[in-house]
């Protein structure tokens, strides 16, 4: 029986010559798999396993690993977008920044309250960067302005500094005016301690390490402990002065639950009462020693 291709209506897919040379050398379902790749575009091993019917999912993925080894395929990182990350936002211009600052006054306001806090007048370059933050990162304009404030009271007055307190602060989950403010207020206390932890170590404030500052956030905000805690953990420290050797007592008792001083020191003995703690049983042993005492003979103590 003789047979001829019948005319196509347009349902065609286009196969690459690649795959015709390899056909006597490819297995046959490297060979299904490669049509069927060219016609759906589909990569995925489990769904290519399922719609041909392959024996398992190893097949489908050796017969990918075959077409991407010879060309006809590209392999892809699993780590990376399908797109790719979008591409960063152009920086503004000084003529867009006048331009959207006429149509929101929030721009203005920006650029007044950073003057004001820089205690001079901003270049047009720090101008465009100081409206990227608000129209382009998505900051909240009072979040802006209070950081400019909180950073001016410290000595920073650049937009470098500003940039970088904004990305540590919306790292905390700063994004809001109300946010901002309680976040100063935590950042307020949290200098209170330090200084306080500083005076125990008869140190500076500044002489504080950032790794030294994160320790003693966590005793106060993770482990929940108060003045007196830390206090109590120095003085079992003894003359050792190291906040890391605090820290690790502190770690041990929060470990233990120890909670309070009471807790770290153990109850004090009752006034006039023995320190020697006695240990009741449970259930009565049976043993009763005073049981027959009256018809007890009498032991006398033997004279020599």
């Amino acid at each position: 029986m003789i047979y001829r291709l019948k005319p196509q209506l347009g349902d065609t897919v286009a196969v690459p010559q690649l795959v015709f040379a390899r056909l006597a050398a490819a297995e046959e379902a490297s060979v299904r798999v490669a049509l069927y790749v060219l016609a759906t575009g589909v990569t995925d091993p489990d769904k290519i396993c399922a719609d041909l019917k392959l024996r398992s999912r190893v097949t489908a993925e050796g017969a990918l690993a075959y077409w991407a080894g010879a060309g006809l395929l590209e392999r892809q990182d699993e780590n990376a977008a399908a797109g790719g990350p979008p591409p960063a936002p152009a920086p503004l211009r000084w003529a867009e920044v006048a331009a959207a600052a006429r149509t929101d006054p929030m721009i203005a306001s920006l650029i007044d309250c950073a003057q004001t806090a820089f205690a001079r007048a901003l270049t047009h370059s720090e101008m465009e960067k100081l409206a990227a933050l608000y129209l382009q990162d998505g900051c909240n304009p009072e979040m802006i302005m209070l950081c400019l404030t909180y950073l001016a009271g410290r000595g920073k007055r650049t937009m470098g500094a500003l940039s970088h307190e904004l990305k540590v602060w919306r790292a905390e989950g700063v994004e809001t005016g109300e946010a901002a403010d309680a976040h100063l207020q935590l950042l307020a206390l949290r200098e209170k301690r330090e200084a306080y932890v500083a005076g125990l170590l008869e140190i500076e404030p500044e002489a504080l390490t950032l790794g030294g500052k994160k320790a003693i956030a966590r005793w106060y905000e993770v482990y929940g402990y108060d003045d007196a805690m830390v206090q109590e953990a120095a003085v079992q420290a003894g003359p050792k002065r190291d906040l890391w050797y605090w820290n690790s007592i502190l770690k041990s008792w929060n470990a233990r639950g120890l909670r309070t001083i009471r807790d770290v020191r153990g109850p004090a003995p009752a006034a006039g009462a023995s320190r020697a703690l006695r240990v009741d049983r449970e259930s009565p042993s049976g043993s009763d020693f005073l049981k027959d005492a009256l018809e007890r003979p009498r032991r006398h103590k033997r004279k020599d």
